[in-house]
């Protein structure tokens, strides 16, 4: 098993991420993990509760985007920031309302990881239909700095190039 540091965004999603944190600290995975909470908003009360919950859970940490960013797409920021936190070279990136469908989740995404690839993207099945990622999709590339429908792994080098990935160079799973 790989080591995995999970960035997980959040924008005035408070009640959902207390939902999500406590089942991804308690989580069973052979590898060991971080988790990093970015608030985009940098909400005080949601910044007193984490700080709470980071006495309990060592591997817990948080920040948060600055308020006074323009020009500056925040969704990219807050996962760079995530990015340059972590302490694991495999990343992987949520947002605070996304679910999962198994709860095996982690160990089948970080089973796809290989020399060859560089992001794998972990589709969950929210509706009737399938839907394509929320990511940015041109021609046989992907860019991986909108993660709000699926859950992505990554290598860290990779996100923090900024540039996006070839097609080839990606896997895409069922969770």
């Amino acid at each position: 098993m790989i080591n995995v540091s999970i960035i997980v965004t959040c924008q005035e999603q408070q009640s959902q991420l207390k939902r999500l944190l406590p089942q991804l600290l308690s989580m069973q995975y052979e590898g060991e993990f971080e988790v990093t909470v970015v608030d985009k908003k940098h909400d005080k009360d949601l910044e007193e509760w984490l700080e709470e919950m980071e006495m309990d859970y060592p591997h817990l940490s948080h920040t948060f985007c600055p308020t006074s960013v323009r020009g500056i797409d925040i969704n990219k920021l807050a996962l760079t920031l995530g990015a340059k936190a972590a302490n694991y070279e495999w990343l992987v990136c949520l947002s605070a309302g996304e679910g999962w469908g198994s709860d095996d989740w982690l160990s089948r995404l970080t089973a796809c990881c290989g020399d060859g690839v560089d992001v794998v993207i972990g589709k969950t099945r929210r509706r009737r239909q399938w839907k394509w990622p929320s990511f940015n999709i041109f021609r046989r590339y992907i860019s991986i700095f909108r993660p709000t429908s699926s859950i992505i792994l990554c290598r860290r080098s990779t996100l923090l190039k900024g540039q996006s990935v070839k097609l080839s160079n990606c896997k895409i799973i069922k969770l």
